[in-house]
Formats: C-alpha cells, sequence, structure tokens
C-alpha cells in the first residue's frame, strides 16, 4: 500500500453542528486500523452537551468500508513520514472545516498516532487530545520543545492486557506525553484493544475538565 506525497480527507460523518456557534467546540474522532468514519460514531454518548462533533475517515483504503491513516509496519514504531502525511492531511481539514472553534482531537489505536503527531505539528491548532489504546511515535520531532513548554491537556487510556499494542509501548508514550503534556492517564484492568464503559466515562470527565475548568460534573 503506497503512501501519496499529499493526502486528502474527504468524507466525514457530521454528528452536530447545526445551532452552535462558530466558537462552540468542536470534537473530531479519529478511528483505527481497518474501521471507518463509522466506527466511533457510538463515542458521543462521552461527550459534553452543546460541542460540534466530527468523525473522519482515514485517507489510505484497504478495501470496502476498511481504511487506514498510514501503513502498518512494527507496532509502537511505525514510519514517520507516513505519519507525518496523515497529521498533515487531518491539519488540513481542519483549517477548512473547523473555523475559530476550539479542537479536540479523539483518537483509537492508530487514530490517536495521527491526533498525536498533529499537536506536534501545529500544538496551537489544537486545545486537547483523547488517546485510547494508542501511541506516540518515538522519533523526536521539531515541534516537541514548543509542545513541552505548552503541555495540553491529554487523557491516555489504554488496557493492562492489550494483544494490538505491546505493555511497553504503552509505557513508552505515558513517559514522553508526562514529558511533552498535562497527561491524565488511566489503565483498565482486563481491558483488551478496546474501549469500555468505564473508560468513556473517564473521557467524559476529562472533556468537561477541558471545556469547562473547575466543573465537577
Amino acid at each position: 500500500m503506497a503512501v501519496a506525497d499529499h493526502l486528502q480527507i474527504d468524507d466525514a460523518v457530521t454528528i452536530s453542528s447545526a445551532g452552535f456557534s462558530p466558537a462552540s467546540p468542536l470534537i473530531v474522532a479519529l478511528h483505527g486500523y481497518g474501521a471507518s468514519e463509522q466506527d466511533l460514531v457510538g463515542l458521543r454518548v462521552a461527550y459534553p452537551a452543546g460541542v460540534a462533533t466530527a468523525c473522519l475517515r482515514a485517507p489510505l483504503t484497504l478495501g470496502p468500508g476498511s481504511y487506514a491513516w498510514f501503513p502498518i509496519t512494527t507496532i509502537g514504531n511505525p514510519d514517520v513520514a507516513a505519519v507525518d502525511a496523515a497529521a498533515s492531511a487531518l491539519l488540513s481539514w481542519l483549517e477548512t472545516n473547523a473555523g475559530e472553534r476550539p479542537v479536540i482531537l479523539l483518537g483509537f489505536s492508530q487514530g490517536s498516532t495521527v491526533a498525536l503527531q498533529a499537536l506536534r505539528q501545529r500544538p496551537e491548532a489544537i486545545s486537547a487530545v483523547v488517546v485510547l489504546s494508542g501511541f506516540s511515535v518515538p522519533a523526536p520531532h521539531d515541534g516537541d520543545a514548543h509542545l513541552a513548554k505548552q503541555r495540553p491537556p491529554v487523557f491516555f487510556g489504554h488496557g493492562d492486557v492489550d494483544p494490538v499494542i505491546p505493555l511497553a509501548v504503552s509505557e513508552r508514550t505515558a513517559d514522553w506525553l508526562e514529558a511533552h503534556s498535562t497527561l491524565t492517564r488511566t489503565i483498565y484492568p482486563g481491558l483488551p484493544h478496546a474501549i469500555s464503559s468505564p473508560e468513556l466515562r473517564d473521557v467524559n470527565a476529562f472533556l468537561h475538565g477541558v471545556l469547562q475548568p473547575g466543573s465537577t460534573t
């Protein structure tokens, strides 16, 4: 599967946007490898009221209804150029569609890797990131020093029996996030490569804290 020099994201499921002001926060969900933009629609139950939301389809086609943000090589150590291309495509989509809204990126697995890489490329464009069973690219990035000064809020949730993402990769990601973000991390006992109801409750609390600082909801 070849990766184009310039990827474009043309398809999205907009869950809600009408009726909100241009200043309403926008939550953008990025699915995992082999899924589609429909995969994370159900996560809207974890979003606070009053946000505009969208689910994006990754730009690489694997098959009918199956898409990827970048090719799989070694788990936890992907081709940096491929991830950067996907992150650039995401940022281009945001420039066209987000307007002046605060943007929160939520990614599952591979989608969260792209979300974090976009944060490294343009930290000023993203207010917060939710990482679900994902990982950061281990290679250093030019934006890391600036990101470490800003320390945007990041939620990192994953299970302790994930058969896809090795625990060592999760620990490495947590160490990187500790150094470059304001990290909220939760490990869910017995959770495989999936999203659980307790995790969604924690995501909801995190998002409320980001959007309504001081809220106890």
